[in-house]
């Protein structure tokens, strides 16, 4: 595999073992949003999501964090406090009703964030699916190896990676909303 030092941390894959510094690197991060967002006098709920929160599962050294404002706050009102602090608003991407924002360049300090109401069915997903990885280890090992696998295939490529991985996750929360008898359309959101 390629030298890490010269991987972009956006654009390539490579997996690395999950550490107990992700729980205070987003805790330290979710101080600063919180600050940022009550200095523009709004309030969220803030979640750390994605690998990094579940302890034991290898990923990309990317700290996901999902940010819910309070439902009547429109999402635009919210990107100043944000960008404030450093996040790069890339818009929707694709999933109307939530915002997609960046900030850092460097393994385990950079941090993507999810901005959506905690109704929208992104935020929804991200919740089960981490609850989900918790409660399973079988699902989380495999989703492990899925991951391993697909940076071993597409080191350059994270659209292949994340599209894949996307199917995997797709495939979970699909099959756990059946066996619970829910219904509607899951949104990939990783």
């Amino acid at each position: 595999m390629d030298d890490i030092k010269s991987m972009d941390m956006h654009n390539d894959s490579w997996i690395e073992r999950w550490t107990e510094d992700y729980f205070t690197v987003f805790e330290q991060e979710k101080l600063a949003i919180e600050e940022s967002l009550s200095a523009y006098g709004l309030k969220a709920d803030i979640y750390h999501v994605g690998g990094t929160s579940v302890i034991g599962l290898s990923g990309k050294p990317i700290i996901d964090i999902l940010v819910c404002p309070e439902k009547e706050r429109a999402l635009d009102d919210v990107v100043p406090a944000l960008t404030a602090i450093g996040y790069n608003n890339l818009g929707e991407c694709g999933r109307p009703g939530r915002y997609f924002m960046s900030k850092g360049f460097e393994p385990g300090k950079t941090f993507y964030l999810h901005l959506c109401h905690a109704d929208h069915r992104n935020a929804r997903d991200q919740l089960l699916f981490k609850k989900i990885l918790e409660e399973n280890e079988i699902l989380r090992v495999r989703y492990s190896y899925i991951k391993y696998m697909l940076a071993c295939l597409f080191p350059h490529d994270r659209g292949k990676y994340r599209m894949v991985k996307g199917l995997f996750i797709t495939g979970v929360l699909g099959g756990y909303r059946h066996a619970m008898g829910e219904a509607g359309e899951v949104i990939t959101c990783y």
